[in-house]
């Protein structure tokens, strides 16, 4: 594959990705925007509401919780859709039954309830589709602990273990109005684009389409929110966002790559960059739950959401104020891009520390203050 670029194959280049991109963004976010109202309107016939019954909740009436599946809906249309009409090839075996999966899995999590055990088993089963039954793994850890080409076997417990950890939390994100759906927002539209600027045609169109049908989605789920993702939707992105991530990180050994513009040394930190916010503020309260001889699984008030809104900030500041550090922690990631994996992740964990660590000082003080 060939990847130096005159300036006339750029211009092209430009002009084809914003075609490939455009429809598939587009028809994704048309099926969301639209299939929402009637099932706003269906899940207010069979109630199928999610009460404001804890004090974790930040909504004061009753919200349908169905929107993961005109998050669904978009997605899998747009992209098989697609595919179909452009002929390109997708290399991740299993995927699509897997998404289905995950999709009733969520359903009936959404609707009826699914108990932790059961839903973690889902997640490793479809892991398991994707990494043993399929051939998506990783095959490289870039130097990390002085470690590069790894095992077959090392590369799939890898695999799933970040398919399974991002797909936990994005549903441990989705705490405020906007939040999980706008985080994924900003990730699929940055794998996108580079996907796209890459010629991985089918990733591109999967990375728009999930754009599209958060977009359509969030038009509804800003605050106040008319509707909630639930389960359905947030695993749903997880699953996907983990996808794009390792396949990024793996289309940067693609034979060629090195000489071209788009090539990223630094591959793995700049897909975590993508992903921090969910991944990180899961591993701390896991971590704080672990130290506290709490179950890791047990819900509280602790995640980087929560934080904020005590710190007197609107749901809708708290959010922007994440989208915005989402934002600045991939313009980071890209700036030094050129650094070791494990240097550069290091700088986003400290970065993201000391900014956790200030707000938990803020609502340390409030809390001091009030009382």
């Amino acid at each position: 594959m060939a990847f130096s670029l005159n300036s006339t194959q750029y211009f092209n280049k430009l002009c084809r990705m914003l075609l490939i991109t455009f429809w598939p963004f587009i028809i994704a976010l048309l099926i969301s925007a639209f299939s929402i109202p009637v099932i706003i309107r269906v899940a207010d016939a069979k109630h199928l509401m999610d009460e404001p019954d804890s004090d974790r909740k930040f909504h004061s009436k009753r919200t349908p919780t169905l929107g993961g599946v005109a998050i669904f809906a978009g997605t899998i249309f747009s992209f098989s859709a697609m595919i179909d009409y452009i002929g390109a090839n997708y290399d991740i075996k299993f995927m699509i039954p897997a998404f289905i999966l995950l999709f009733f899995a969520g359903i009936k999590d959404d609707i009826l309830d699914l108990s932790a055990v059961k839903k973690l088993l889902i997640q490793f089963f479809c892991a398991a589709l994707l990494t043993v039954f399929g051939t998506m793994r990783l095959t490289n850890l870039w130097g990390m602990l002085g470690i590069t080409e790894i095992p077959p076997v090392v590369g799939i417990v890898l695999t799933f273990i970040l398919i399974v950890a991002l797909i936990n939390a994005f549903n441990l994100i989705d705490g405020i109005d906007g939040l999980a759906g706008g985080l994924g927002l900003i990730a699929s539209l940055f794998f996108g684009t580079w996907f796209a600027l890459t010629n991985a045609t089918a990733l591109s169109i999967l990375a728009f389409s999930v754009a599209g049908a958060l977009l359509g989605f969030l038009f509804y789920n800003f605050h106040r929110a008319k509707i909630f993702m639930g389960d359905t939707g947030s695993m749903m992105i997880g699953f996907i966002m983990s996808i794009l991530a390792i396949k990024f990180i793996e289309n940067n050994r693609l034979p060629g790559i090195e000489s071209s513009v788009y090539y990223i040394k630094a591959a793995p930190g700049v897909a975590v960059a993508a992903v921090m916010i969910p991944l990180f503020d899961m591993s701390r309260v896991f971590f704080q739950r672990i130290l506290k001889k709490k179950s890791p699984l047990k819900a509280d008030r602790n995640h980087i959401h929560h934080m904020l809104i005590d710190l007197n900030l609107s749901t809708t500041t708290s959010t922007v104020a994440l989208y915005i550090t989402a934002i600045a922690l991939i313009a980071i990631s890209l700036l030094l891009k050129d650094l070791r994996s494990m240097e550069l992740i290091l700088i986003l964990i400290a970065v993201v520390s000391i900014v956790s660590f200030g707000v938990i000082l803020l609502r340390r003080k409030i809390k001091v203050s009030a009382e």
